[in-house]
């Protein structure tokens, strides 16, 4: 645990040590100027933002048995606390995720249908983020940049999320235990035995709940796509509107290219290695790389300005 904390401390500083690097060579004067362009552009970047949430929010709502779904106020202050973690903590969905199916678990829901249903709504979520990256690096090769390692890392991507999808299809249509049998061959390494073998049961009543959601219920995966596609379609939009709030000459189709090309580089990468990959995205487009990096920097004060804004308006709202 103490090793652990010390590599999370040592990347931190690092990711912290190239944001700083990033924003004195990109230009401290750009980044300010952009920011101070997009002024009151911000709350409209908070209230897409916050349409997203409320759609993730009715999504995690429909990975719940009926029995035991707590109401959606209550999911959708779930949804606003693990964004203020995913705010704070700058370390993507790593520490929001677990945090959300720990909150949801606190609401009275067994703990294998609260980690199923937090699983089940970020899976949902990826599978519409794969399909956008596949595009956008379909657009991205063909008329875009032609330097060479940015089409090496585009084909990565794209093979990338191919292969993810290929393996969630063959996973749901086989009913496979994907997650148990992992966890059974690291039961087999010494030292984990214990600490797995114990818990093998309740991986598979997650599991099971998982592919109950994902795989036994058509029409509710049906509508569960249905809003993860609306709150992609919101993230889009979100990026046009700070696009064009920096008075960048930028369409809807090179939004949805940014976003679909930087969705590895939101889950995966922490700060400063983030703003990195939008600045490079954003010189392939023919943009200004200070723009990338402002972009990224605006996403993350949303995030935690979002969370704290929502939190505090639900808790006045119960406390009357």
């Amino acid at each position: 645990m103490a090793s652990r904390r010390l590599l999370h401390i040592i990347a931190s500083l690092a990711g912290l040590g190239l944001f700083i690097l990033l924003f004195y060579r990109l230009g401290p004067r750009d980044i300010l100027a952009l920011l101070r362009q997009i002024g009151w552009g911000f709350a409209g970047i908070l209230f897409i933002y916050g349409a997203q949430l409320l759609v993730r929010a009715a999504a995690l709502s429909h990975c719940l048995p009926d029995q035991s779904r707590p109401r959606f106020r209550e999911l959708l202050r779930v949804r606003l606390i693990g964004e203020t973690i995913r705010g704070l903590t700058l370390t993507g969905p790593f520490i929001s995720e677990p945090a959300t199916a720990w909150l949801i678990k606190k609401q009275g829901v067994k703990t294998s249908e609260a980690a199923a249903a937090t699983i089940a709504e970020y899976v949902a979520h990826s599978f519409v983020s794969a399909f956008l990256t596949i595009l956008a690096v379909m657009y991205f090769r063909q008329y875009t940049s032609k330097i060479k390692e940015l089409h090496v890392a585009a084909l990565v991507l794209m093979y990338g999320s191919t292969a993810y999808l290929a393996i969630a299809a063959l996973v749901l249509c086989r009913r496979v235990y994907f997650i148990g049998s992992i966890a059974m061959a690291l039961g087999h390494i010494p030292g984990l035995q214990r600490r797995i073998g114990g818990n093998l049961e309740q991986v598979r009543r997650m599991e099971d709940a998982l592919l109950f959601v994902l795989r036994d219920r058509p029409v509710v995966l049906m509508r569960l796509m249905a809003l993860e596609i609306t709150a992609h379609a919101l993230l889009i939009l979100e990026t046009y509107w700070a696009m064009i709030s920096m008075r960048l000459n930028a369409s809807f189709l090179t939004a949805l290219v940014a976003e679909g090309m930087t969705k590895l580089a939101n889950v995966a990468l922490f700060v400063g290695a983030t703003e990195g990959a939008y600045a490079v995205l954003f010189l392939a487009l023919g943009l200004p790389a200070a723009a990338g990096f402002t972009l990224s920097l605006l996403k993350r004060v949303r995030s935690l300005a979002i969370g704290l804004i929502g939190v505090g308006i639900l808790a006045a709202f119960r406390r009357k």
